[in-house]
């Protein structure tokens, strides 16, 4: 069966008369309005857009900020790589054994002791690839490590390991 198409209109559809003047005054105050919310918006939020952001880093990205465990010379954490590589005076980090805090390095990762330290393995003043934090933990038990970007309040890296429930 075959569906006949729809003709061709003789003549092209024409208004008898003009748009009320309500329809008409209703429009141009809809597009004022419209215009004067997206100047507004754009006033508020550009600005936000521009201002100085400090960048943030985040060590070994692809791993969701999680360093890397190395037994053999010792218990030590890896830096592989970062977002981007900042001074030393903008981190600081904790460990902690159980929940509790048992070693801390001040902004700058310095002040280590026995049980927490950081080595920067290429002595660039960077938290960058190459550097390490060396750890002397008890024995079993849940462990936890965080580095902290100060000027930023964020975490960028960090690890879990152990008996952790």
């Amino acid at each position: 069966m075959r569906i006949a198409r729809p003709k061709r209109p003789a003549a092209e559809f024409k208004r008898k008369r003009s748009p009320p003047p309500q329809a008409t005054k209703l429009l141009r105050f809809a597009l004022i309005s419209g215009i004067v919310f997206m100047v507004l918006l754009g006033i508020v939020f550009i600005p936000q857009g521009l201002r100085d952001q400090s960048p943030r880093e985040v060590v070994n990205p692809e791993e969701g900020g999680k360093f890397r465990l190395d037994t053999s010379n010792g218990m030590r954490l890896y830096v592989d790589t970062t977002t981007a590589s900042l001074a030393l005076s903008e981190f600081n980090a904790s460990f902690k054994v159980n929940k509790a805090e048992i070693g801390y390095l001040e902004p700058g990762l310095a002040m280590g002791n026995a049980t927490l330290s950081f080595t920067d393995g290429n002595g660039n003043g960077l938290l960058d690839a190459g550097d390490y934090f060396t750890i002397r933990p008890p024995p079993n038990a849940c462990y936890r490590f965080d580095v902290y970007q100060v000027n930023v309040g964020t975490l960028v890296g960090w690890l879990e390991w152990g008996a952790c429930p």
